[in-house]
C-alpha cells in the first residue's frame, strides 16, 4: 500500500445508502479477517503451525476477550503475549462493557447527535464547525436553515458562497454516508469521489442513509503544517479522555492520517494511516498502516514523503486545554473519546463518543488500553469484569 501512487489509493464513491448501511452494520461489529488465511501467515511468520494457540487463547479468556479474528487483527501472535502484554488488548464487545460501567445512558444524547453536541458546544464556548443548512425531509429538527426538500437544497447550492460543503448524517459515525461537495450549479453538483451528481440524487441518498437528517457544513482547512504533511484531507486527533475526582485526564492520542484524495479520515478508509501520539508534547511517536498482516509501521508519509516519528502536531497546548474543557461539559460521561481537527483557523471540536473504539490506540501505539491508569479508572467507576493486575 505505502508504495502505491495517489491514483491507486484514490477514493471513489457511489451513492448507495444501502452500502452505506451495511458498512456502517460491519464497523458496528467486531473487526473480521480470513481465518484459515491468517492462521497459514501466521504459521510462516511463527515458524510453528500451533504456537500462536497458546497466547491466543489466553487473548480469548482474558479480560479482553479477543475474537480470532482480532487477534489476528492485532498481529498478536508476534511475542507480545510473552510478558502477558497481549491480554492488555481489549476487543470491541468488552469495550463497550467498560465503557457503560463509565457512562450514565442519560448523558448519550451529545455523542448520538450531532445537532445536539453543536448546540452543546456553542454554548460552552467550545469551537466547532460552521453549519450552514440541515436537511431534514420530516421537518423535525430546529435550525435557522432547515431544508426539508431537493428543492431547498438547491437554493443552498445555487449560492456560490456556499462551497465547498461536507455534508454527514446527524446520527452518523465512522464518517459512513459522508459527503465532500466541491461546487455545483443547482441542478448538479460535483461531488469527490462521486463526479457530477445531481441534487435530486443526493437528496435520496441522504434521506435513505438515514432518517435523522445531515448537516451541511463549511468545510474546513487543514492547518498549513498537517496540510504540507498529509496533504489537503482534513486530520484530526482521537484523545481518549477519562473524567475523574481531579477532573479530565487524557488516557491516549492518536493521529488519523488521510490520504490526500479521500474524503475522511477514518482508518478503515483505502491507504489512511494512524500515527501514535505523545499526549504531552503532541509528537507523533511512530505511524502505522493496514491491520492484520499487512499491519506495520511506517516511516514516511506514501503521498508527501513527510517524516512521521518526530512529527509535530500544530498548536497541541491549544488542543488539549481545549479538548479538556469540553469533556468536563459531560460529567456524565466518564470516559470519552474526541475527535479535534487541527484546522487553519486552530484545533476545532468535531464530536465526541461516549467510551469510544478503543482499536485506534491500541493499533497505533502497539499496545493494549488496559494501562495502570485505565484499569484503575474501570475499578473507580465499578466495572466488574476481570482485569490484569497494576
Amino acid at each position: 500500500m505505502l508504495d502505491q501512487p495517489m491514483a491507486e489509493i484514490a477514493e471513489s464513491i457511489i451513492l448507495d445508502a444501502g452500502a452505506a448501511r451495511a458498512m456502517k452494520t460491519r464497523l458496528d461489529n467486531p473487526p473480521e479477517v480470513a481465518f484459515s488465511e491468517a492462521v497459514r501467515f501466521a504459521g510462516a511468520e511463527t515458524g510453528s503451525s500451533t504456537g500462536w494457540v497458546s497466547s491466543f487463547w489466553k487473548c480469548n479468556h482474558g479480560p479482553g476477550k479477543l475474537t480470532p479474528s482480532e487477534f489476528f487483527y492485532y498481529r498478536l501472535y508476534d511475542g507480545h503475549a510473552e510478558a502477558g502484554a497481549a491480554q492488555r488488548y481489549v476487543g470491541k464487545t468488552m469495550q463497550e462493557k467498560m465503557h457503560r460501567a463509565c457512562c450514565d445512558p442519560m448523558w448519550f444524547a451529545p455523542a448520538l447527535d450531532k445537532l445536539t453536541f453543536l448546540n452543546l458546544m456553542q454554548g460552552a464556548g467550545i469551537p466547532v464547525p460552521h453549519t450552514e443548512a440541515v436537511f431534514d425531509p420530516s421537518a423535525k429538527r430546529m435550525h435557522p436553515r432547515l431544508i426539508t426538500s431537493s428543492e431547498g437544497l438547491r437554493g443552498l447550492f445555487d449560492r456560490a458562497g456556499s462551497y465547498p460543503l461536507f455534508a454527514k448524517p446527524i446520527d452518523g459515525m465512522y464518517s459512513v454516508g459522508v459527503l465532500a461537495i466541491t461546487d455545483g450549479d443547482g441542478d448538479y453538483v460535483h461531488i469527490r469521489g462521486a463526479g457530477k451528481v445531481a441534487v435530486t440524487d443526493v437528496a435520496t441518498y441522504m434521506r435513505d442513509v438515514t432518517d435523522a437528517g445531515y448537516l451541511l457544513q463549511n468545510m474546513m482547512l487543514p492547518h498549513v503544517s498537517i496540510h504540507d504533511a498529509f496533504g489537503p484531507t482534513l486530520a484530526s486527533v482521537r484523545m481518549l479522555v477519562l473524567l475523574g475526582e481531579d477532573g479530565p485526564k487524557i488516557e491516549s492520542t492518536v493521529v488519523k492520517i488521510p490520504m490526500p484524495d479521500n474524503v475522511a479520515d477514518n482508518y478503515w478508509r483505502t491507504g489512511n494511516m494512524l500515527g501514535a501520539v505523545d499526549t504531552e508534547t503532541g509528537k507523533v511517536l511512530r505511524a502505522v498502516t493496514g491491520t492484520g498482516r499487512d499491519l506495520r509501521e511506517a516511516g514516511t508519509h506514501p503521498v508527501t514523503g513527510t517524516q512521521l516519528p518526530g512529527f509535530q502536531l500544530p498548536e497541541w497546548r491549544v488542543a488539549t486545554e481545549m479538548c479538556k474543557r469540553a469533556a468536563s461539559t459531560l460529567p456524565g460521561l466518564k470516559t470519552q473519546s474526541w475527535d479535534i481537527a487541527l484546522t487553519r483557523k486552530g484545533p476545532v471540536a468535531m464530536e465526541v463518543n461516549w467510551g469510544g473504539d478503543l482499536n485506534l490506540h491500541q493499533l497505533a501505539h502497539g499496545r493494549g488500553i488496559l494501562t495502570p491508569s485505565f484499569i484503575r479508572h474501570l475499578r473507580d467507576n465499578g466495572y466488574k469484569g476481570r482485569l490484569p493486575n497494576g
